[in-house]
């Protein structure tokens, strides 16, 4: 029973907070600015009439497919990033709003163990980002289908949603490190900073041979957007477990040693 309450707790709080409905629309921005990147690419003379398209820009987009399998490459490709950043404001949010609206103190002397406290408030960030994830891939379908691009087939959008998911899955795990600096600052901007470092990192070690041993470059290389997936061993994927284990320990320890007074 006393999970569940905690659960409930966390879980309107979260609905009656502006953040869900901003991540939200975040998303669904994403793909927007993915359909009318196609969108260019698929009428370049009338983005070139509306002042949208350069010389420069008309260049690059010379010889580039405009159907279905590109459209959700590139879908894909900024779930990878994107999903990094999203996933990290909703972990900073849901365990820095404690130390920020000075709750923290209240919560940690309950007669309930902490680490159910972190177990759940993870719990719930990831049901958020998985209902985010669901979205996005909702979205992108009927993006797409009003952009009434060749090549549709069942088949590419339950593979890009499959890829999606991964991702999601893999930001997550990312995203333990976040909740730990989160509970440790007693906020959201140092792990909002660190989001934005670790997005840095990943850009730079992905195009290394380091790119596969490193957590948030680990999901650039699947997303595609900094290296082929076939750069991933099986090692990879043990990196991604080791970060989402050492951030949920960590989490749980501060919280379980925490002063309540904080």
């Amino acid at each position: 029973m006393t999970f569940f309450r905690v659960l409930g707790t966390e879980l309107t709080k979260l609905r009656r907070s502006k953040v869900t409905w901003v991540t939200l629309a975040a998303c669904t921005l994403m793909v927007a600015f993915g359909a009318f990147f196609m969108w260019m690419m698929m009428h370049p003379d009338a983005a070139r009439s509306l002042g949208l398209l350069g010389q420069k820009a008309s260049f690059a987009f010379a010889g580039q497919a405009t159907d279905w399998k590109s459209y959700l490459t590139f879908i894909v490709e900024m779930g990878g990033f994107g999903g990094l950043v999203f996933c990290s404001v909703i972990v900073a949010y849901v365990f820095g709003r404690e130390y920020v609206e000075g709750t923290a103190k209240n919560m940690l002397a309950l007669p309930v163990p902490r680490s159910l406290f972190v177990a759940v408030k993870l719990l719930v960030s990831a049901a958020w980002w998985a209902v985010l994830t669901g979205w996005i891939i909702v979205v992108a379908w009927i993006a797409g289908s009003m952009l009434q691009m060749p090549a549709y087939s069942a088949q590419l959008l339950r593979t890009a949603a499959t890829r999606l998911a991964v991702l999601a899955a893999l930001s997550f795990s990312c995203s333990t490190i976040v909740a730990w600096i989160s509970v440790e600052t007693r906020g959201y901007f140092a792990p909002l900073g660190f989001a934005i470092f670790a997005m840095v990192l990943a850009t730079v070690f992905g195009h290394t041979g380091w790119g596969p041993w490193v957590p948030w470059s680990i999901v650039g290389l699947y997303s595609g957007a900094t290296a082929p997936e076939s750069a991933l061993e099986w090692g990879s994927y043990a990196v991604i477990a080791a970060t989402f284990l050492v951030g949920s320990g960590l989490t749980i320890r501060h919280e379980v040693f925490a002063d309540n007074t904080q």
